[in-house]
């Protein structure tokens, strides 16, 4: 159910589920770790993201379990706002303008679909758990600075792959709209 769950979420949020794949691989090249299976898009469980080794050192796993999501986040949020304001402050409806509103809407669309694809998958974020926590591989003042993001990542992880963000993103929209 789980499975099925996931890949649902992420089929209706590709753009972003893809763009997060992106990411991945971008930053398994930047690490220096190999990547296994580099297709974005598939129908299991590995679907928006690249099956990849893990990081060997606290730093690198962390920045390969949040870094992929914080460049979704960074790209998201503009294209968000700017759809989200355009329509629901600014008024623009299909009556005004047709071109802007798809416009807006494939803005906010997209926007939606980068935020529903910020987290990692479990296994990276329990990786770096295991290293920064439970091997203790990070000094004192790594474990203490990434302790509250690594607790925000592994919950995250968790709304993710049951596909809850998407459906929060989808009630957060329609109470905006209607308010």
């Amino acid at each position: 159910m789980m499975t099925k769950l996931y890949i649902i979420g992420k089929i209706l949020t590709f753009p972003g589920a893809y763009i997060k794949g992106f990411w991945e691989q971008l930053t398994c090249r930047i690490l220096g770790l190999p990547v296994e299976v580099p297709g974005y898009l598939r129908i299991d469980e590995a679907c928006g993201h690249v099956e990849h080794a893990f990081a060997k050192k606290g730093f690198a796993s962390y920045l390969m379990a949040t870094g992929p999501g914080f460049m979704n986040f960074i790209t998201g949020v503009p294209l968000f706002i700017a759809g989200f304001l355009n329509l629901r402050y600014m008024g623009i409806t299909p009556y005004d303008s047709v071109p802007l509103f798809i416009l807006y809407v494939l803005m906010l669309y997209v926007g939606v679909s980068l935020l529903c694809n910020v987290f990692p998958l479990t296994e990276d974020i329990l990786n770096f758990w295991y290293i920064a926590y439970e091997e203790k591989n990070m000094n004192i003042v790594g474990r203490i600075i990434f302790a509250i993001p690594a607790i925000i990542t592994r919950a995250g992880a968790f709304l993710e792959k049951y596909s809850i963000t998407v459906i929060l993103w989808i009630a957060w929209l329609v109470l905006m709209f209607i308010i």
